[in-house]
């Protein structure tokens, strides 16, 4: 094992960042973790070697003092939606592209040298690629590759786990409609788990040797699915079988604009129905070494199930309730 390390963890409030954080503070890594609201980020302070810290990352000033005094930074930070724009959106911009330059810049100013990037699958395939998302992961991982910092780039295909917002979704829309129009429901995904990008993450930070310096890898399970695949695992895990109703790109555009209107973050948005002209899966990029990678037909569809469904414990104490 690695000696222990001071590292600034970007993003590390969200749902990829709790896996990076609990394996990282496993090895004994002092952690930092910024985040705007301390709230976001109250489950990680039962780890005893993470300090959560209220800082707005997008403030130079600010972003200077967190780097100060780390040995590495793992940016985690990306996001799912933006307005529109060309080449894309400013949430994409300012996330994926202006932060990267910025981070780079200010490491290098303040002699931190170690950077752990997370990226996204499906870089390189188009060029232009099809969707903003994916134009401003380029953009980002370009300005990374050419800071002159000692940088490893991973490259998820979409992330499962208990918590996410992926299978989860789909199983609860399976049980609250018998049919479900689906955009890209032909797309091939080849999905990581959330543990084995944190284990991906905590093996590039204990590389003494250097070997994953400089080098972009895949991140991806031993599976390929369908995104209809996928919905029909996720609906079957609840019991359900909708029926799932391909549709072409114009109308899932439209069906994508009016989901936009709606409060809270879209299940589903036109950028992310343009990602999905391309197949989100592995095609000559390198893989990153791991033991064994997870399996989401055998994992994922008890964790759906325990979070969707009653168990026979519940539903024994709720009868015996009942008739008491």
């Amino acid at each position: 094992m690695s000696r222990p390390k001071n590292i600034l963890i970007i993003g590390g409030s969200g749902f990829l960042g709790q896996s990076v954080c609990n394996q990282l503070a496993a090895q004994g890594h002092r952690l930092t973790v910024p985040t705007r609201r301390l709230d976001k980020g109250k489950h990680l302070s039962m780890l005893p070697t993470c300090q959560v810290v209220k800082a707005n990352i997008h403030d130079r000033a600010t972003l200077g003092k967190l780097v100060t005094g780390q040995d590495i930074v793992v940016n985690l930070l990306g996001v799912l939606h933006s307005k529109k724009g060309k080449p894309y959106g400013q949430s994409f911009r300012v996330n994926h592209v202006e932060f990267p330059k910025a981070l780079c810049s200010v490491m290098s100013k303040h002699g931190v040298n170690r950077l752990v990037h997370i990226s996204a699958l499906g870089i390189g395939v188009q060029n232009p690629a099809p969707s903003m998302y994916l134009r401003s992961k380029t953009d980002g991982e370009a300005i990374v590759k050419d800071s002159g910092l000692a940088w490893t780039i991973l490259r998820p295909s979409v992330v499962f786990g208990p918590a996410d917002k992926f299978l989860n979704t789909f199983a609860a829309l399976s049980r609250l409609f018998p049919v479900i129009p689906l955009a890209g429901a032909k797309t091939k995904f080849q999905p990581v788990s959330v543990h084995d990008v944190g284990a991906a993450v905590a093996k590039s930070v204990a590389d003494e040797d250097k070997i994953t310096v400089h080098t972009t890898f895949d991140l991806v399970g031993p599976e390929t699915f369908t995104l209809a695949e996928l919905v029909a695992l996720a609906a079957h895990a609840v019991d359900k079988s909708p029926l799932i109703i391909p549709i072409p790109n114009a109308a899932a555009k439209l069906q994508a604009f009016f989901m936009e209107l709606l409060p809270g973050e879209p299940v589903m948005s036109r950028d992310n129905v343009d990602s999905m002209k391309i197949d989100n899966v592995r095609t000559s990029g390198r893989i990153f070494p791991l033991e064994s990678y997870q399996t989401l037909s055998k994992l994922a569809p008890d964790w759906i199930r325990s979070r969707f469904l009653p168990s026979e414990l519940d539903s024994f104490r709720q009868s015996a309730h009942r008739q008491g």
